[in-house]
């Protein structure tokens, strides 16, 4: 018997052949492109899970490589957070790093960098820039930091026993000069009787808690800088010398003869009553974005006495149960009504006045300890001084981001619709179902 072949069942079987490889090439092909390709599209109703455009122009600005440091610990509650933030930049820079580390296995890096769990430093261009909070807002805003070109000088005055930013001396200021340093400023340290001028390209000036007086002329010098517009931070002590209360007054503020004791800080474990917290803070650029509180040790209040044409804020102070403590700090002290100081104190002001054209900034703080090498790393006394230095040198125009929220997440009722609502589901809808159930109840009966 013959065997006829029918070239036409052979091309249907083939047709079959060919369909089954396609769609498992397709498969094969989908798989791969799902566990390598990265493809999102952002179909929220205000876009808040995409970048604004001012975020997109920052990141492009910026050369590679941007690498952000991520140090958390294993059970960090903010990981997916973080990751799902920087991953928006990543969509738009592939080249962007995020490394993870634990902060205990490099407790001597992380103590050297005053890094806390939780914290992200990103690094770029030969410099760095911290984030604490987890937004677009404070993470574009460190990268617009560190697109900073020019050099900006910051001299601390030296010569009369103030705290130097180059010695590693607890009293000294050695990591607020490396975080400085990290933030693009070039940081430097003046002496005015061998200079006999503050240079003309200095950004801000730095009077670090003098120990001695200054000569006349070297008064003159810090009198002259500040008539002609120069910015100065000023951190002021208990014994500042009597010969700089004259500058004081020139400048536009009154030191009071006290050292602010501070109960508060021992209800919250700190064993020393000399040591002043701040919790709060006033709402001004200098000290936007200062969530975290503050320890002033051995603070001293002071207060505005502003020449005609400026302008002052007190920018923090103490809690009302503080008070100035004018007698010696020795054994148990208790205020006295009589001679001391009651509380709230100011510890920290800010100077503003319009000269050429620009506002001038003075920020004067009652302490100088707090950006010392021993309590720099407490709480947010590294990021308050950062923030201060920041406006100063009139590197706070950063951007402002609105948070983006879902749209029709919430539900707004009047009363009268509360109230209908309330008594539908309340009164109405049970009286509903126990009428039905009679009515079922006496049909049923009788049936």
């Amino acid at each position: 018997m013959a065997v006829r072949f029918d070239w036409r069942d052979t091309l249907r079987s083939a047709k079959h052949y060919a369909a089954a490889i396609a769609i498992c090439v397709a498969t094969l092909a989908g798989g791969w492109w799902a566990a390598h390709a990265v493809a999102t599209v952002d179909l929220s109703a205000n876009r808040r899970h995409s970048l604004v455009p001012a975020s997109i122009q920052t990141l492009a600005a910026l050369p590679d490589p941007i690498v952000v440091s991520a140090y958390l610990t294993p059970k960090h509650p903010a990981r997916l957070q973080i990751e799902d933030l920087v991953a928006r930049y990543q969509r738009l820079r592939r080249s962007l790093q995020l490394k993870i580390i634990d902060p205990t296995s490099i407790l001597d890096h992380a103590s050297a960098q005053r890094l806390d769990d939780g914290e992200l430093q990103i690094t770029s261009n030969g410099r760095t820039e911290h984030v604490a909070r987890y937004t677009e807002e404070a993470f574009t805003n460190a990268l617009l930091r560190l697109l900073k070109r020019e050099t900006q000088f910051i001299a601390f005055v030296t010569g009369h026993g103030e705290r130097s930013p180059l010695r590693p001396a607890n009293f000294d200021l050695s990591h607020l000069y490396e975080v400085l340093k990290g933030r693009g400023y070039q940081v430097q340290e003046l002496n005015l009787a061998e200079q006999r001028a503050v240079p003309e390209n200095t950004s801000l000036l730095v009077m670090a808690s003098p120990q001695l007086d200054y000569l006349p002329g070297e008064a003159d010098l810090v009198a002259d800088y500040v008539s002609r517009g120069g910015t100065l931070l000023w951190l002021v002590e208990p014994e500042q010398p009597q010969g700089l209360a004259s500058l004081a007054r020139t400048i536009g503020f009154e030191r009071l003869a006290a050292t602010v004791v501070d109960p508060i800080t021992q209800a919250m474990g700190v064993d020393n009553p000399v040591i002043a917290i701040v919790t709060k803070y006033h709402e001004h650029p200098a000290t936007a974005g200062v969530t975290a509180a503050s320890l002033f040790p051995y603070a001293t209040p002071v207060h505005e006495r502003t020449p005609t044409g400026w302008k002052a804020v007190r920018l923090f102070e103490t809690g009302a149960k503080a008070w100035g403590e004018t007698g010696p700090i020795t054994g148990n002290v208790g205020f006295d009504l009589a001679s001391d100081y009651p509380g709230p104190l100011p510890l920290g002001l800010a100077l503003t006045r319009q000269h050429a054209g620009k506002e001038q900034r003075v920020v004067i703080v009652g302490d100088g300890d707090f950006l010392s090498n021993t309590y720099i790393g407490n709480s947010g006394n590294q990021d308050l001084g950062t923030h201060l230095v920041d406006w100063l040198a009139t590197n706070d125009s950063l951007l402002k981001i609105e948070t983006r929220f879902a749209a029709d997440v919430s539900l707004d009722l009047k009363r009268w619709q509360q109230g209908v609502i309330g008594f539908g589901f309340l009164i109405v809808l049970p009286l509903a179902f126990a009428l039905n159930g009679l009515v079922i109840g006496r049909r049923r009966r009788r049936a």
